[in-house]
């Protein structure tokens, strides 16, 4: 079994059906599933519309590219496009920040949007940088 952790956001209108949904199929994919409280961050970009943000990890049987495809995929059924990227919309995204304990996306890793609920579900208090 390979652990991996995600970080998922939405900012779209209906942010918070589209994360709710989206935990729940992980929840159907994943074996030994932790994940963080559904928290807002801003966006990076100080521009678009905020997004809720979640971190989760868990066990799966796939390999990280086949669960990958898995990923893009979900994203494309949930509505995500080249238009609603142009715009700064975004229904769904859910990134394999960590594999097997190796940190895999060290530019998410870093960002608060992913440090908030990896440390809340390792019981650790997350200290927004001055």
């Amino acid at each position: 079994m390979n652990f991996v952790v995600l970080s998922l956001g939405s900012n779209c209108v209906e942010r918070e059906k589209k994360m709710s949904h989206c935990i729940g199929w992980l929840f159907d994919l994943l074996s030994d599933v932790k994940v963080s409280s559904i928290y807002e961050t801003s966006a990076l970009n100080g521009v678009d519309n905020n997004y809720l943000n979640a971190v989760l990890s868990g066990y799966t049987q796939y390999d990280h590219n086949v669960l990958n495809k898995k990923f893009k995929q979900y994203e494309i059924d949930c509505g995500r496009d080249k238009d609603n990227k142009i715009v700064g919309i975004v229904p769904i995204d859910v990134d394999i920040v960590m594999w097997n304990d190796k940190i895999i996306r060290n530019n998410d890793y870093m960002q608060a949007y992913f440090k908030i609920g990896w440390n809340e579900i390792n019981g650790l208090v997350y200290e927004k940088d001055e």
